[in-house]
């Protein structure tokens, strides 16, 4: 069965997702520096065969920050599109397909609206945090991930909570 049948996307058996949880809740040193306790959080749910992220919390060191702790005081891996690449990566043994991505997955009872390239809205979208970060991701490790593209962007929403369904598919590329 479908997570959203009118997008043939599904979550597979329950046996193939593993939520992933990494915090930040010790302090760390990288190079010799010591970095302290930032409450960052990323917060996903893997599964390999469907190719499929869903991202259920993001709190960046940045963002979980104190005022007054200057940005050379935190942990430098600290952009979602990076750890979650490298967890990505971990989790797959370096079978790095990635096809679909969700951003605050809850149920839903309808299918949404799908917005695609040359939309105002799809490029308003994409230009949203949370479409900057696929976009850091599909640009940064394309050299594992491949040529990819977002083809499309799904709003779902109920109650006020919004939901962004990223497609991503292989660029079509011209002989």
């Amino acid at each position: 069965m479908g997570l959203f049948p009118g997008l043939g996307v599904g979550l597979g058996t329950g046996d193939q997702n593993e939520m992933i949880i990494i915090d930040q809740s010790v302090p760390v040193t990288v190079e010799g520096k010591e970095y302290e306790v930032s409450g960052a959080e990323y917060k996903s749910l893997f599964n390999e065969d469907a190719g499929l992220i869903v991202v259920d919390n993001v709190i960046s060191p940045e963002h979980a920050k104190r005022k007054e702790t200057p940005m050379e005081d935190i942990v430098p891996l600290r952009q979602w599109s990076d750890v979650t690449f490298l967890l990505w990566e971990r989790y797959t043994k370096g079978a790095l397909g990635v096809y679909d991505i969700f951003f605050k997955y809850s149920p839903m009872r309808e299918n949404g609206r799908t917005f695609r390239p040359g939309s105002e809205e799809y490029y308003a979208l994409l230009y949203c945090p949370n479409g900057r970060g696929i976009g850091w991701l599909l640009t940064q490790h394309k050299a594992q991930l491949g040529l990819l593209t977002v083809s499309s962007i799904t709003v779902f929403g109920e109650d006020g909570e919004a939901m962004l369904y990223f497609k991503i598919d292989p660029v079509e590329q011209n002989d």
